[in-house]
Order: structure tokens, then sequence, then C-alpha cells
């Protein structure tokens, strides 16, 4: 069965058709499981080091300024990013990027090992690894969706979504294993030897059947890439509200994420303790992922919206509670709705962009994540200033409030159906 044979089938049938079919893709298992294990690296590698520093150094802005260091490249770096990501093989380009950072994450695992390592350190380490990230989203989402095509597209950014989830939760779990058995050396180098396999797997996957033909070669041009950044920004509001929100919820939502670590200790001093409370909103994706890969969606936007509300309001209700299976209930809710956040994301910028865009859609997107150090500054700012806890209470009603007034002035462009699908297979 192919893509386009799904068209007339209705209903569950052709849900579960779908996800055979996906698995049947050539190369997309094994483009699956190496993006898996990328995005273990990456998160896993974020929780190491937030934890390093509240082992080392005992102070929550050091956590946001490493946080925020992870998302820099996606401020700094997103207009080329997109326009490079168009411009040559997506595939080789994730290589390259993975080949970079495997020797970089073995010496951080040294300096740990050998009793040297410094605050510092830790600050180039992350932005490096936050190019990985950058590449994830200009890169690696555009070459899953251009091996799948777009019949199969909403399933497999679910997935991709969801396995993101689910590597925000085994990496940070497994994280917090290896320290607490064999040493915070561990972490690191278990994160490494993850990125080898994940490289080696990238490896066997072949040329996407549904890749458009790259533009004439030349030069990479700002000037080009504004242009047409520009033109997706005039013609598109549905895109204009999803950056909107994207923003609203990385200025006000994941800033969140490096201080799982401090809230935790006022529970329990243990790094287990630790991974677990970080791993619960990945449990929480996990689980509505799955459900929203088994469930025809005909309004992203509505998903993705809705997704964002409940993210927020449970991130208010783990600032506010002072019992630990509370605020684990209330980061999985979380994690609930960053599934239909973050699974309608890249699709909905993908879809407002033609064949030759998708890369530039992702950059703009890109540098609207990239308001996430933003978030993380200020947040932290708070936390040294009024307490962790009330910093977070704040960011979460702001967030809730900001959504409401996007959402109810682009309301008909944001919650309308989906557009038509229209296929391009080479």
């Amino acid at each position: 069965m192919t893509a386009e044979d799904l068209v007339a089938v209705p209903g569950d049938a052709a849900d579960t058709r779908r996800l055979r079919a996906l698995m049947r893709v050539p190369g997309y298992r094994n483009l699956f499981a190496s993006s898996l294990l990328w995005h273990t690296t990456r998160w896993g590698v974020l929780f190491t080091t937030s934890y390093l520093l509240t082992q080392i150094a005992g102070s929550p802005v050091l956590n946001q300024v490493v946080g925020a260091l992870f998302f820099v490249p996606m401020l700094l770096g997103g207009f080329f990013a997109g326009v490079i990501s168009d411009r040559f093989e997506r595939k080789r380009l994730i290589l390259g990027v993975q080949l970079v950072l495997i020797p970089v994450e073995f010496l951080m695992f040294a300096a740990v090992q050998s009793g040297r390592v410094e605050v510092w350190m830790t600050f180039p380490f992350m932005f490096l690894v936050g190019i990985g990230g950058l590449v994830n989203m200009t890169a690696q989402r555009p070459l899953i969706y251009e091996t799948v095509g777009p019949r199969l597209a909403s399933q497999a950014m679910t997935i991709e979504a969801t396995s993101q989830a689910g590597s925000a939760m085994f990496g940070t779990l497994v994280g917090g294993i290896l320290i607490q058995q064999l040493g915070m050396g561990a972490g690191f180098a278990g994160m490494g030897l993850l990125l080898v396999v994940s490289a080696a797997l990238l490896v066997f996957v072949p040329r996407p059947r549904y890749a458009a033909t790259p533009p004439a070669a030349g030069s990479v041009s700002l000037r080009g890439q504004v242009t047409t950044s520009a033109s997706l920004l005039r013609r598109s509001r549905r895109f204009v509200a999803m950056l909107a929100i994207t923003v609203v919820m990385n200025l006000c939502m994941f800033g969140y994420i490096p201080l799982i670590p401090v809230v935790a200790e006022g529970f329990a001093q243990s790094a287990i303790l630790a991974g677990a409370l970080a791993a619960a909103p990945g449990l929480g994706q996990i689980t509505a992922g799955l459900v929203l890969t088994t469930r025809p969606l005909y309004r992203y936007g509505t998903v993705f919206a809705c997704g964002s509300a409940i993210a927020l309001l449970g991130l208010l209700v783990f600032a506010t509670v002072p019992v630990l299976a509370v605020a684990f209930v209330a980061l999985f809710v979380a994690g609930v709705g960053q599934a239909g956040f973050g699974s309608m994301q890249s699709l909905l910028a993908i879809e407002s962009a033609g064949p030759n865009e998708r890369g530039v859609a992702l950059g703009v997107l890109s540098t609207a994540i990239g308001a996430l150090p933003i978030g993380m500054a200020v947040i932290g700012l708070g936390a040294e200033l009024f307490g962790t806890r009330a910093a977070l209470i704040a960011s979460s009603l702001l967030g809730l409030v900001a959504l409401g007034v996007i959402v109810f002035r682009r309301r008909r462009d944001l919650l309308g159906p989906n557009p038509p699908v229209v296929l391009e297979p080479i």
C-alpha cells in the first residue's frame, strides 16, 4: 500500500493502515531510531549538565544560563540554518553535525571524570549541543517529512514529537541513574555513546522520495532568506499565529526545565528522584502522543492551541503544590499538553511553506523558539530574587493570558480545518 491508497479509507482503518504504511517506508525505521537517540543525548546532556551545576555552584541563575545557551543557536542561527537546509542534502548536514558533537561530549566526560571541570566549561559545551537542536529542527524534521510524504506526515510528526518526549524522559532518567550509580562523568559518557549509535543508523537512510529539487547552486543569501520568510508571513496568518504562540510558550513555559532539579531538592536530595520528576513531562507526552498517532486530526491548529493551554496549566499546578506525587502528576499533565503543542508545531510550519521553503519555514520557527533563552533568563532572575516557585507561577499565569489573547484574535485562522493535501513525489 502507498500513501495515495489511503485517501479513500475512512476512520480507524485508515489510521491503522497509515501506521503500517509508515513503518514500510524505506529508511523510516532507521531515521526514527536515529532521531530518537539524538533527542535522548541532547535532553540527557541538558539534565546532566543542570545537575552538575546544581552540585558545584548551587545557583538557579547558572542553571538557567546553561539552559538558555542550549537554545541560543536557534535564536542566532535560525535564518541561516533554514536556507542551508534547503540548499544542501539534509542527511549529510545532520551527519556532519553529529560527527562534530561526538568528540565534544567525550571531552566533557574527560573533564568531569578528571575532576577538573569548571562552571565556565559548561557554557560553550551547551552552546555546541544546542546547535544539534537547531539542525534537528531545520534539517531532520524536513527529512522526516520528505521521507514519508504529506499523507503520512501527521503520524510521522506526532511520532517524532512523541519520540522527543520519550527521549526527554529516558535521557533524564538514565542520566540520573548513571550519576547515582557510576558518578557524574558516566552521564556524559553514556550520552556520547548513544550519539555514536544515532550517527551509525542515519548512514543507512536512503534519499527521501518526496525531496524537492534544490534551487540553483549559489552562495547562501541572507537577503533571499529574509525575502522568503517575509513572503511566508504575509500569505499565512495561520503560520503567524503559530509563531506567536511558539514565542509565548518559549518565554513563559519551557524555561522550567533546568529548574526541575532545584524544585526536586525541596522534596529530597536524590539524583534519581530529580531524574524521575524531570521524566514526568516526557511520560505525559508519550501517553498523549500514542493517542494522537492513532486518531484522525482534522484541525491541527486546535490541537496546537489546546495543548499549549494544558501545558501552562500543568506548570502552574506544579509550581504551587508541596506534595511530590501531585507535582509529578502536574508535570505529567503538562507533558500531555506539550504533546499537542510539539506534534503540530513543525507540521503547521511545513504545510505553510512550498517544497523549497520547508527549511526556511523551520528556520523562522527556530528563531521564534530562540525566545526561550530570554524566557529562561527572566525566569532564572525571578527565581533568584523571589524564589523558584514564585517565578514559575508568575510565568505560567502570564503565558495563559497571552495565549488567550492570541487564540481569541486569530481563532478563525488558527482553529480552522486543515488545508487540502498536495502530493509532490519525485
